[in-house]
């Protein structure tokens, strides 16, 4: 008898302490599914979740006519009023490639770095530089809405204000997936100069070579030039801008 209440007491005592647990494992309901597109939301209305989900699939669409079919299964994007920031580089570093979050607000005010989060799935990278360049770069040219780091202004005008503020892009180019791009600068800046440096590199040598170098992570065999001299001749051409 006493060995069977000290059996119920463990087993009531581990009970309780897995609730919690299993309380924050919950996963997010699919609220809608389109084409390739997956929206998961316990927040976002029907309304708000269909033409999200419709929206959505529009900027996956620009996204591959551009770099190519590099990923092929749903994109599953999770709202939530708990999201600071948009992510989908990182969970892609953590295993979970084509998982994306994405903050409720930025849902609502149509800020959301949608198209950006969606070329981390297409297109991840362990150097952060240029994963984050070639999304910031991407949303500015054929994003449908403004969002961070310019949120709708001239990249090129905006890194030549804050071209000084960071003496070498090396400093970024060594930065790798997860850390934060923005480890030893000012994340805003960090994000406008990869952004203006990777279009640059596209707009000048083409998106061929950008890809090959984007692969093999070597400016010198790619373009025949290392970065210290592929960064003089962007910095040059800012003021042309």
């Amino acid at each position: 008898m006493i060995f069977q209440r000290k059996w119920l007491f463990y087993f009531l005592y581990i009970t309780l302490l897995s609730f919690p647990l299993m309380q924050c494992a919950t996963t997010p309901k699919v609220a809608s599914t389109c084409d390739g597109v997956q929206i998961l939301s316990q927040e976002l209305t029907p309304n708000e979740t269909e033409a999200y989900c419709r929206y959505a699939t529009l900027e996956r669409k620009k996204v591959e006519a551009f770099w190519g079919t590099t990923w092929e299964r749903p994109i599953r994007i999770h709202v939530d009023g708990s999201y600071r920031i948009s992510r989908a580089l990182v969970p892609a570093y953590l295993g979970n490639r084509g998982f994306m979050e994405m903050p409720l607000r930025r849902v609502r005010e149509n800020t959301g770095a949608l198209l950006h989060e969606i070329v981390h799935i297409y297109a991840p990278n362990r150097n952060r530089f240029l994963a984050e360049g070639l999304a910031v770069y991407l949303q500015d040219k054929m994003g449908g809405n403004p969002a961070f780091p310019n949120f709708g202004k001239n990249l090129n005008a905006l890194a030549l204000e804050r071209a000084s503020k960071i003496k070498s892009l090396q400093l970024l180019d060594n930065v790798r997936t997860p850390e934060r791009l923005g480890t030893g600068s000012e994340e805003k800046t960090a994000y406008i100069l990869s952004g203006s440096f990777v279009g640059f590199l596209i707009e000048k040598y083409g998106l061929s070579q950008f890809k090959n170098c984007y692969e093999t992570d070597n400016y010198s065999k790619i373009y025949g030039k290392s970065l210290e001299i592929l960064e003089k001749e962007w910095r040059f051409s800012l003021q042309g801008k």
